[in-house]
């Protein structure tokens, strides 16, 4: 048998010339390695020629060139992703955390402003009710008001014709109603006891003052500024004394014969301490020398 692992085992003609009644193998075409590739292939393959071996019994394959394809780099994807990682800095930088700190100041200052709202809501609740108890106050000052305007009018129809001799005087002050009734008409000269004609005067003004229920009645002696007389000395040590020894008859009458309660009434002397005049002239001592009836708001409601 032939020798196949010579070379010329494979040359062709060797091949063709087999024994008869064997069939001749296919002529294997080996490729010529000396030539180079083809022009038709591109510049960017180089051929790399590479030893490939087939098995196939005693035999060995001849060196086949094979061809690696090298791809050149595309940079443009790259330059777009950095771009666009550039311009995603640039916006989360320029316009994202600017804004971000524009809707978190934003945040802040609403609660703030809600703070300051719910404060503003109590302060304008709080004003409203001292609006309402303003307005309370007011409405409760002008029935008073009303009242002592009645009240007056009342009592000058009643002592109409000892106002008009100048022995009462009637007016208003801060909300009080002040009587004022001349000592003349009221005690006989030095003495400290009612006389007739005081007691008709003060029945008037206590019946009048009776019929208004929440008010205090205040009784106040009051006198010039002459000293007591050596012959007075024996009853009243001062006008202290003698100030307030009328006021308390004059609150004395009040309870026992109008029917006065007596938590309604006080009895004050004031002695020359609270002149209505000066003391200067006769006239003003005379106007000096009186008995102040005043109707007073009571601090708490006075029962019966």
């Amino acid at each position: 048998m032939a020798d196949y692992k010579s070379r010329e085992a494979w040359d062709p003609t060797v091949m063709s010339s087999a024994p008869e009644g064997q069939n001749a193998p296919a002529p294997i075409s080996v490729p010529n390695t000396s030539e180079s590739p083809p022009d038709s292939l591109p510049s960017e393959i180089s051929p790399e020629p590479q030893r490939q071996q087939f098995d196939m019994g005693d035999l060995s394959s001849a060196e086949i060139p094979t061809y690696k394809i090298r791809r050149k780099s595309n940079p443009v994807p790259w330059l777009i992703t950095i771009l666009l990682l550039i311009g995603a800095g640039a916006f989360i930088f320029f316009y994202y955390l600017p804004l971000a700190e524009q809707i978190k100041q934003q945040a802040d200052d609403l609660v703030i402003a809600r703070s300051e709202n719910t404060k503003l809501a109590e302060q304008i609740n709080e004003l409203k009710t001292a609006a309402a108890s303003l307005q309370n106050a007011v409405d409760k000052k002008d029935q008073v008001l009303a009242e002592l305007s009645k009240t007056q009018d009342e009592l000058s129809q009643k002592l109409q014709e000892e106002i008009k001799k100048g022995e009462v005087l009637i007016n208003q002050r801060a909300g009080e109603l002040v009587v004022d009734v001349s000592d003349q008409i009221l005690f006989d000269s030095g003495e400290a006891e009612l006389n007739s004609k005081g007691k008709a005067v003060l029945k008037k003004v206590g019946e009048t003052f009776l019929k208004i229920k929440d008010k205090i009645i205040q009784v106040g002696g009051h006198t010039d500024n002459i000293p007591i007389s050596p012959k007075l000395h024996k009853l009243f040590a001062s006008n202290w004394d003698l100030s307030t020894a009328r006021a308390t008859n004059v609150v004395r009458f009040l309870q026992d014969e109008i029917k006065v309660p007596g938590r309604r009434l006080v009895a004050a002397g004031f002695s020359e301490y609270r002149p209505s005049a000066s003391n200067r002239t006769a006239a003003g001592r005379h106007k000096n020398r009186r008995i102040e009836v005043v109707l007073l708001p009571s601090v708490k409601p006075i029962t019966k």
